[in-house]
């Protein structure tokens, strides 16, 4: 097995971006050639889409009954309002040792037209703070008034996981019939289980009339780029540029190895079901 030697992984540059967002550059190395493809790749992937962070999951705007509708005396739409949402950043408001696990509360605007409403508007439970007090959400003429309320929780990548199965199939190791043989079900259709998030969340939509859905999903991280170099060209050594940029809820720093984290957990488990079966 080849082992690779001197590896490192290096912060060559970081800065605050337009509206607080974030952007690191990280060189990563060494790496014989081709894994650097796979090992790009996979960080990738992680960053994108296993960062835990705050999400708005549905809003209530007082006077609006779905996206389309328009609120009297206030320029935006409710359409617009509810991007402009999108766009507020929330962090969790505990000391960097304590770890933050879950949280679902809820959060609260109300204001009085004339005048521009932001982020800094919105009020927070005492464990959460926004941190993008500067987002525009809506502007209001004389005599306008907008009042909302929106359910914020804190997911991660392994919550979503476990959504007490949202779809239920069956493998083909699982599928075995009364006399022993396996049965090839991958051609199955998944069933929808009554006590599933997103059974309950169909639920909802249908029961709630002025209940708007935005995330299901966090994305702390924003955009992800690598570019893989060569590090040494006459034993075929590489080494990767990589680029993240974050929302500002997440330093880049944070992002790398709480991915490096995730992918040696997966990893390392599957190591143990081949030592398991060896």
């Amino acid at each position: 097995m080849m082992k690779t030697h001197n590896l490192f992984v290096s912060c060559i540059e970081s800065r605050v971006q337009d509206q607080g967002s974030l952007y690191a550059r990280f060189h990563i190395g060494t790496f014989f050639r081709g894994q650097a493809l796979t090992f790009g790749n996979s960080m990738r992937r992680a960053l994108l889409s296993e960062m835990p962070g705050f999400l708005m999951t549905d809003v209530r705007i007082q006077g609006a009954t779905h996206e389309f509708a328009v609120l009297p005396d206030v320029e935006e739409t409710v359409l617009e309002i509810l991007l402009n949402l999108k766009k507020t950043v929330f962090v969790p408001r505990i000391p960097k040792n304590q770890k933050f696990e879950t949280f679902q509360g809820f959060g609260f605007l109300k204001n009085n037209g004339p005048g521009k409403v932001r982020a800094a508007d919105i009020r927070l439970p005492e464990t959460v703070q926004c941190v993008s007090p500067e987002v525009h959400i809506a502007t209001l003429t004389s005599g306008a008034e907008l009042s909302l309320r929106f359910n914020l929780q804190f997911r991660n990548f392994s919550q979503l996981e476990k959504r007490e199965g949202t779809f239920k199939s069956k493998t083909v190791a699982q599928a075995k019939t009364e006399d022993g043989n396996v049965q090839d079900t991958t051609n199955e259709l998944p069933t929808l289980e009554k006590n599933s998030l997103f059974f309950q969340q169909l639920q909802n939509k249908r029961n709630s009339k002025d209940q708007l859905f935005l995330d299901t999903v966090p994305m702390p991280v924003q955009k992800v780029n690598y570019v893989i170099k060569s590090l040494n060209a006459k034993n075929g050594s590489e080494y990767i540029i990589l680029e993240i940029w974050t929302d500002g809820s997440l330093y880049p720093q944070e992002s790398v190895e709480f991915a490096l984290r995730n992918l040696t957990d997966l990893f390392f488990q599957f190591a143990n079901i081949s030592k398991k079966s060896n």
